[in-house]
């Protein structure tokens, strides 16, 4: 069968109804093969048949392209530029053994259909990445070019088959676009489309790239662009204010991959669309769009550039304005201008802390800002009054080195050393061991959550006024360096993604028990985007902010946690950061913000009155369990008539949801602490009511509490009212005036002494005990002998 033209093959396609190609060459182009995946461009060696692939491009990098239908399928012949009479052909059969088709694309001078026949067919991306196409070999449409370790072969079926990136090309011309540019979508062919089309850019309102239907005459520096070309087909293109390309997912993209050109329009491997008025024409991805549609193809029209002046500034925020037109330019812009113009023709921007001034050399405008010392110093006084987690620790460099700036009163110095101050990651406050934390959530549309538990999972809201404070407050434990958060409900933060149980401990995000994903690495905030989206534009400040960390379900991969705005959490990858709008104006970020709080698990003791041994006394209980302090014993009570038999616990930990009895010889207020894996005890028929996590309403007389009365520190019939949250309460109907409590060696109680009415002082017995009720007998008191008779 012979060779047949392009443009015969296109025709026998309309006349026989072959399958027509998804890729049509022109004729005479020289095209570039770039692999999406490494952004390597293919080429033929010099001293080898089979095909490479570089970074850089050269002569050897481009190759013709020329069609030929079999069998009603369109295939194509692919030469090494200049030279068709030799063909890229595949050496040996494909193999589903992918070790078996490295470096296995080579060239040949001998033609043979069933080696050197191509097709070439369009993709629609993996996971929602952008198009390009694939390249397969006749008869084999499951395996396209990858480049291998020994040149161009296959990779059969990889990561979902020829989708993936590394299977995946865009195969353009060279281009070469230098210089200054409108940039139009050419949705404008398609009379049925009503999409605007020219790009342009306005700070003033907000960062994104829209659409206008018409060119403004004359034409503004914001409908202008400069774009420039590296040799792999990458452009890099600015705005005349300044701003680079920015589309509606929340991202800029100041360079761009050209995937597929004509020569004349262009498609991009990020597959920008021109977006429609349902999108208030603003710049969109469209990743699952054809490469050959109208709304997805751009073209290029220079613009003059002898009467362009370009914009140097020396800060990201500043900016000036051409008094004339209004137009503006941030660093890296520039103006179109009829006429030499003159310092007064412009306006620098007002700057908080700057004082900024405009000049002119040559084609160049200048603006530099310099510090003002009256505005700045305010913000670094601020700034150092900012403590706590996410902060600079109080003994940081950068904290010193700012208070001596702020002494110094040199404003650029200040400036430094506050810069120095709010961006740095080392020494930076972290979670502290037994610490309650409210943790924030700040989202980018300026408003912020909490996470909060109720109990049957954990997510984000608001902090109303119905919520019971204690939903939105985690207590911290220190794990092997990693940070652990108990809740008031007694469980445990885990890792969460609401859209996938299987990576995901719980959906809840939280764990009843602890386990090794409850532990949390926490980061100072960063702006590395992961594989999430992070806006640098919309948040450059970052300052007192944390980001956290841990393992997901299978208890090997880390993830991020993102919290999604009023609702749970989401991820995708392991490296996902997101803090934009996702989805349906959703926000979702990535940051969180920690605010120490007041929680009943720090333990204020009180003087115990006349129990023998027994200095400081208190009740505790938590909804978790918790780990005894040092200096602190801990008892139950295990019966209980007219007196109290009090149980040390001898383990490390105290059970969640126990009422106990700690003691102290030195009275310091201790915390305690949430327990992980630390031993706890076992505790049966504990006669200790609690309170754990919320305050309890008892009736009078329902039970006993702890406190001091005539005859010292005792359990008393209670009153009716609330028991505060982590407290305890010996269980009983009142019957008793008091119960005694019996630690071993020292009784105590607060029943009426069987002594004379005069005698107030505690009785004891001749072993030391403190008795309730005396009989007949020898007693002691105030330290002398006594008979009752």
């Amino acid at each position: 069968m012979k060779k047949i033209t392009t443009f015969l093959a296109l025709l026998l396609t309309c006349i026989i109804g072959a399958t027509a190609a998804d890729f049509v060459p022109k004729a005479g182009t020289k095209y570039l093969f770039k692999c999406k995946g490494d952004n390597k461009v293919v080429y033929t060696p010099e001293n080898s048949n089979i095909l490479q692939a570089q970074q850089s491009v050269t002569e050897a990098s481009y190759f013709t392209i020329e069609s030929m239908v079999v069998e009603k399928v369109t295939y194509f012949y692919i030469h090494p530029a200049g030279d068709a009479t030799k063909y890229v052909c595949t050496t040996q059969t494909p193999s589903e053994q992918n070790k078996d088709n490295d470096g296995v694309v080579g060239v040949t001078s001998t033609v043979d259909n069933a080696t050197c026949l191509w097709k070439i067919t369009f993709n629609f991306g993996d996971n929602g990445q952008p198009c390009a196409f694939n390249i397969t070999p006749k008869g084999y449409d499951n395996y396209s070019w990858n480049c291998r370790t020994k040149g161009i072969g296959y990779w059969h079926n990889e990561g979902g088959g020829n989708n993936h990136a590394n299977n995946s090309w865009y195969i353009t011309p060279n281009v070469e676009l230098n210089g200054y540019y409108t940039i139009k979508n050419t949705a404008y062919k398609d009379a049925k489309d009503t999409r605007y089309t020219n790009l342009y850019n306005n700070f003033s309102e907000d960062s994104y790239t829209r659409a206008a239907q018409e060119l403004p005459t004359p034409l503004a520096n914001n409908y202008v662009w400069h774009v420039t070309t590296a040799n792999n087909n990458v452009l890099t293109v600015l705005n005349g204010q300044g701003t680079p390309l920015y589309h509606d997912g929340d991202a800029s993209l100041p360079k761009l991959n050209v995937a597929y050109s004509d020569g004349t329009n262009y498609y991009f491997g990020e597959a920008l669309n021109g977006g429609s008025s349902g999108r208030n024409y603003k710049l969109t991805i469209w990743k699952g769009g054809d490469y050959n549609k109208y709304d997805n193809q751009w073209e290029f029209a220079p613009v003059d550039a002898s009467n362009i002046y370009n914009v140097v500034c020396n800060i990201e925020d500043g900016y000036v304005t051409y008094n004339t037109t209004s137009e503006k330019a941030k660093n890296g812009g520039f103006f179109l201008l009829s006429s030499a113009p003159q310092v007064a023709d412009f306006t620098a921007a007002t700057v908080p802390s700057y004082e900024g001034t405009v000049s002119i050399s040559g084609n160049t405008i200048n603006v530099n800002y310099t510090y003002n010392l009256e505005a700045i110093l305010p913000l670094a006084t601020e700034a150092l009054a900012k403590a706590g987690v996410g902060y600079p620790t109080t003994t940081a460099a950068t904290r010193t080195a700012l208070e001596q700036a702020v002494k110094g009163k040199d404003a650029a110095a200040i400036a430094t050393a506050l810069n120095a101050f709010k961006t740095s990651t080392d020494e930076i406050q972290m979670p502290e061991d037994g610490k309650a934390y409210r943790i924030k959530v700040p989202y980018i549309s300026g408003t912020a959550n909490y996470l909060y538990c109720n109990g049957e999972k954990i997510g984000n809201k608001a902090n109303d006024e119905t919520t019971n404070a204690n939903d939105f407050v985690f207590v911290c434990h220190i794990v092997n360096g990693k940070y652990m958060f108990a809740t008031n409900y007694g469980t445990y933060l885990s890792w969460a993604d609401s859209g996938d149980a299987n990576k995901s401990y719980s959906k809840s995000a939280q764990t009843s028990t602890y386990i090794k994903q409850n532990d949390w690495t926490i980061e100072p905030a960063t702006l590395d985007k992961g594989q999430g989206s992070v806006s640098l534009t919309d948040r450059a400040d970052v300052f007192g902010l944390v980001q956290m960390k841990a393992l997901g379900k299978d208890g090997t991969t880390n993830y991020y946690l993102n919290s999604r705005i009023d609702g749970d959490f989401i991820s995708q990858y392991a490296n996902d950061k997101f803090y934009d709008t996702g989805w349906n104006s959703m926000n979702r970020s990535c940051y969180y913000q920690f605010e120490e709080v007041e929680y009943p698990n720090t333990i204020t003791f009180h003087d115990a009155q006349n129990i023998n041994g027994v200095s400081h006394i208190v009740t505790f209980s938590a909804p978790f369990a918790t780990i005894i302090p040092a200096g602190v014993k801990a008892y139950y009570v295990s019966a209980k008539g007219t007196e109290a038999t009090m149980t040390v616990i001898d383990a490390q930990v105290i059970p969640a949801n126990q009422g106990v009895i700690l003691t102290s010889e030195t009275g310091d207020a201790a915390t305690m602490v949430p327990a992980a894996d630390e031993t706890a005890a076992t505790i049966t028929g504990n006669q200790l009511g609690h309170s754990a996590g919320a305050a309890k309403t008892l009736t009078a007389g329902e039970g006993y509490i702890l406190g001091n009365g005539s005859e010292g520190t005792a359990f008393y019939p209670c009153k009716a009212g609330s028991l505060p949250s982590n407290k305890a309460y010996l269980l009983g109907n009142g019957g008793e005036s008091a119960i005694v409590m019996n630690f071993g060696n020292a009784v105590t109680g607060i029943n009426t002494i069987a002594a004379p009415a005069s005698a107030k002082a505690p009785i004891f017995d001749l072993s030391g005990r403190r008795v309730v009720k005396a009989t007949k007998g020898l007693y002691i008191q105030n330290g002398k002998k006594v008979i009752v008779k």
